[in-house]
């Protein structure tokens, strides 16, 4: 590979431009959604509405009356914490009744629970704190609460329980893939119990936990349980089930159990046996299985309680289950699998005696994951399903569940799960609990970052920030139970001039008039669907190559979002999230979607499905623009607002990208370095046509970073953030900038 460097120009404001910035508007920082002042925030602790004030932690405080605008209370609200101890997540109650006795002279106390995590030995304990200002809390001589001797035992969320009169507590077991609960009078006394376990995407640890009931379709007689947690590093799921103050259990109509979350019609779910199937063969036994085989890994991922499992006896036996005909009526087949990923162990479509497609485990493991296949071509033919066990190796069996006909291609290659977002950055959400019963709204938010990349996301003096907050509603409909999340009305507060266009298509790519001055702004658009080969969407924060791209796929049914990496580099960063999204009746989607300098928040259908991520996008790149492919969509409602800044901040403000300008007329200077991309740490040479007179790093603020140079050697720091950064070069009197990229 060849690293061919063109030097740059690069023009500075003034050299101590940091310095100069307003706070709250640097670059990336967000208008409209919580953020600290400095410092970094991660999971939302706490969240609950109280004597006129909504409160939030992280374990900094913020005040609101409105759950828009925010008032920093302080960095730290827990006080006392002996030396040797961190503060993990956790939540804070408003103890009414002084159960606790925290309580004085009348004044109604708050307690903080949380996780005391040792720093020495990493071992994990609940504690709690108590205050009656509402502003900070004091450590509580007892702790810890509950104890422990676990590494892994964190994130609790307590609340009262009317029916049995106690404090709840649910807390993860993060490696068990568990949720404990606890049961307590006072908030000192905790008693175990029981444990929620088994169900549920588990191929990450499971982390900050909550519990609380919403209304079935609206219906308020009609109650649910609903039990959230993260799967790390970005992922929310929930269950719907009951709970007695004792016991969670699901619902025998969660999708978890009945897969009616994907649409389509079921072929077959291996529920009690392979009636309509010819089994050869010992590998698959006689029936399916319903839990792991001997001397076989936990098997997880299956719908219900059976599935084919071709490990009877062991790798070493083979089989083959085929099918009875049938007709292709639908684009995809969408199934469970896992197992072996070779090609000797795959689930195959049969037409006219010929394999026309075939899919395998994506991964080696007991984990059962969506897979789909694309029988678009095929459609009147007669097929069968081939599920072919053929290897004798490591890894050689199958694992197959709820083979379903579809027009919505389920190719997520994830576990079965109810998923409450499928962007990259919506995680650890938290409930608000409204203590002056004025609300009857159950509203969420969630920390808007990915454990993969947080800590080198390209914002200062702050790192991480929240979603905007969700009003919540559950459904149940033919795609069984569906977690609705619709923006806050809130938000129309700071809406400001609105732009509307109705009724015209759209062919090609077609700039919009709408013009914010900056990436801070909220749109809705409805579109009518006339082909079924139809790609369309909308690019926005666009300039220069530059753009984040909302885009749906009428073929497969998808909706996705595909954000850049020209502002961050970080491994793993780019990427498209999809989500599997059918169109309404009528052939119409609608999206509702809020864009705040470094995030995206997309609402589909009703705000059934929604897709969360950063997207750092430059304040000068704010072009919005429509586009179709395969013939013209139709765009029957168009309206867009520019919003205010939460924080008084004006476009004008906001810190903005220096100036980059290419050598005199373009031509090339003569200066370089090799390698670029460049490792932290790592020494880079100095190609030049004389001596430098001065070397220095900075990054797109202007903010400098000491460097080692001895001769024309160099070497980049160790503890700088992936990303882009400029090295500035003064040669014979005359300041040159190379842009080079640290991984």
């Amino acid at each position: 590979m060849k690293y061919i460097l063109l030097c740059l120009y690069l023009v500075f404001l003034t050299t101590d431009l940091a310095a100069q910035i307003k706070v709250y508007a640097e670059m990336y920082r967000p208008q409209f959604h919580v953020s600290p002042s400095s410092g970094f925030m991660g999971d939302p602790n706490g969240p609950i509405k109280y004597a006129g004030k909504y409160h939030l932690f992280w374990w900094g405080h913020l005040r609101s009356t409105d759950l828009v605008y925010w008032e920093e209370i302080n960095k730290n609200a827990l006080n006392g914490t002996p030396n040797g101890f961190g503060n993990w997540s956790g939540s804070v109650v408003v103890d009414t009744s002084n159960t606790s006795g925290f309580g004085l002279n009348g004044i109604v106390p708050m307690v903080a629970a949380y996780t005391l995590h040792e720093n020495a030995t990493g071992i994990q304990r609940q504690a709690i704190s108590s205050s009656l200002t509402y502003g900070s809390f004091d450590y509580y001589s007892g702790n810890p609460v509950i104890n422990s001797t676990s590494h892994d035992f964190r994130d609790p969320q307590v609340f009262w329980h009317k029916e049995t009169s106690k404090w709840i507590m649910v807390v993860s077991k993060p490696v068990d893939r568990a949720i404990e609960i606890y049961s307590s009078a006072d908030l000192k006394l905790w008693n175990y119990e029981s444990t929620y376990v088994g169900r549920g995407a588990r191929k990450e640890v499971w982390e900050v936990p909550d519990l609380f009931e919403l209304s079935v379709n609206g219906i308020e007689t009609n109650k649910k349980w609903v039990m959230t947690c993260g799967m790390g590093p970005n992922r929310m799921q929930f269950w719907v089930g009951s709970f007695d103050g004792h016991q969670f259990t699901l619902d025998p109509e969660d999708n978890l159990m009945t897969g009616k979350n994907v649409s389509g019609e079921i072929f077959e779910d291996f529920e009690t046996s392979f009636d309509g199937w010819t089994v050869q063969g010992d590998a698959f036994g006689t029936q399916p299985a319903q839990e792991s085989l001997p001397n076989q890994q936990t098997v997880s991922g299956f719908i219900g309680n059976g599935y084919a499992n071709s490990y009877h006896g062991g790798d070493a036996t083979t089989g083959k289950l085929t099918s009875s005909p049938f007709t292709i009526t639908k684009r995809f087949i969408n199934f469970l699998v896992g197992g072996g990923a070779s090609s000797s162990t795959k689930l195959s479509v049969i037409v006219d005696g010929k394999e026309i497609t075939y899919a395998t485990s994506p991964v080696n493991q007991e984990m059962l994951r969506w897979v789909g296949v694309d029988v678009s071509n095929a459609k009147g033919k007669t097929a069968n399903i081939e599920i072919t066990d053929a290897a004798t190796g490591s890894w050689g069996h199958t694992l197959i569940d709820q083979i379903v006909f579809s027009d919505v291609l389920y190719d997520t290659k994830v576990e079965m799960a109810n998923w409450a977002d499928w962007g990259s950055d919506f995680y650890a959400a938290k409930s608000f609990r409204n203590y002056d019963g004025d609300d009857a709204r159950r509203i969420w938010l969630a920390w808007m970052g990915n454990w993969t990349y947080a800590k080198y996301v390209p914002t200062s003096p702050w790192q991480g920030f929240e979603s905007i907050p969700r009003e919540l509603g559950l459904l149940k409909e033919s795609l069984g139970y569906e977690l609705v999340q619709k923006p806050i009305q809130e938000f129309e507060k700071i809406r400001l001039t609105e732009f509307a266009k109705a009724g015209f298509s759209v062919s090609g790519v077609q700039q919009i008039d709408f013009s914010p001055l900056w990436n801070v702004y909220e749109l809705k658009v409805k579109f009518k669907v006339k082909r079924v080969d139809q790609v369309f969407g909308l690019n926005l924060a666009e300039s220069n190559g530059q753009k984040v791209v909302v885009s749906y796929s009428a073929k497969t049914s998808n909706l996705s979002l595909t954000r850049p990496s020209t502002h961050f580099s970080y491994g793993g960063f780019s990427r498209e999230s999809k989500a599997p999204l059918m169109l309404k009746p009528d052939s119409t989607l609608d999206l509702h979607i809020f864009v705040d300098q470094s995030s995206v928040e997309v609402f589909a259908n009703d705000y059934k499905v929604s897709i969360s991520s950063l997207a750092f996008t430059n304040v000068n790149e704010t072009m919005i623009s429509l586009f179709s492919q395969a013939g013209d969509v139709e765009v029957l409602e168009l309206q867009a607002w520019p919003l205010k800044s939460i924080w008084g901040v004006t476009a004008a403000e906001m810190e903005r990208p220096p100036t980059v300008v290419t050598g005199v007329k373009g031509e090339s200077t003569a200066c370089s370095v090799f390698p670029n991309p460049v490792m932290r740490g790592q020494e880079v040479a100095l190609r030049a046509t004389s001596p430098a007179a001065e070397i220095h790093l900075s990054d797109f603020v202007g903010r400098r970073y000491a460097i080692e140079a001895t001769g024309s050697l160099m070497r980049i720091p160790d503890g700088i953030a992936p990303g882009m950064y400029f090295l500035n070069i003064v040669l014979d009197g005359r300041r040159e900038t190379i842009k080079i990229i640290v991984e």
